[in-house]
């Protein structure tokens, strides 16, 4: 977290220099500090700052990917005379730990249309989904697990 608030400091730095504070001189400043940074980190010690961005930017668009999908197939089960949907509330293991890998997770279920989180265990071992289309619970199971749980791990892991 310290590389990511070294790196805005150096996008606030860029706009310093060039004397534009417009969101695009912001932006490649945070480009070129991310790139001045990914090449120095060889040299900290800690190679992570480069993995776990590529990461966030891989978590979004896997999130975007399943928003379109799962989007389009609501839509469908509802316009279509046949519904194919078979709710169910599905208690998924977590692997997560932290309370903000728990709430990201939680947060990402609830967007995606189809799944809506109720509840985490008091155990905190569970995350407590209404399926919209839960008839296989472990493919639903699966699906949360290795799309978005996984990726959050790689992000938010030290």
């Amino acid at each position: 977290m310290n590389v990511f608030l070294l790196n805005i400091l150096l996008a606030l730095g860029w706009m310093v220099i060039n004397g534009q504070y417009q969101s695009t001189d912001f932006l490649v400043g945070f480009v070129v500090g991310f790139l001045s940074l990914w090449l120095t980190e060889p040299f900290r010690g800690k190679p992570s700052y480069g993995r776990k961005v590529w990461a966030a930017i891989e978590l979004f668009m896997v999130f975007l990917y399943q928003l379109l999908t799962s989007s389009l197939q609501v839509v469908w089960d509802v316009i279509t005379p046949q519904h194919l949907s078979d709710p169910a509330i599905i208690n998924v293991p977590m692997d997560v730990k932290s309370d903000m890998q728990i709430m990201l997770l939680a947060n990402i279920v609830s967007l995606t249309p189809g799944t809506l989180t109720l509840n985490v265990s008091d155990c905190r071992q569970y995350l407590i989904v209404h399926a919209m289309f839960g008839s296989d619970k472990q493919a639903v199971i699966d699906d949360i697990k290795h799309t978005f749980e996984r990726r959050i791990l790689e992000v938010t892991r030290d």
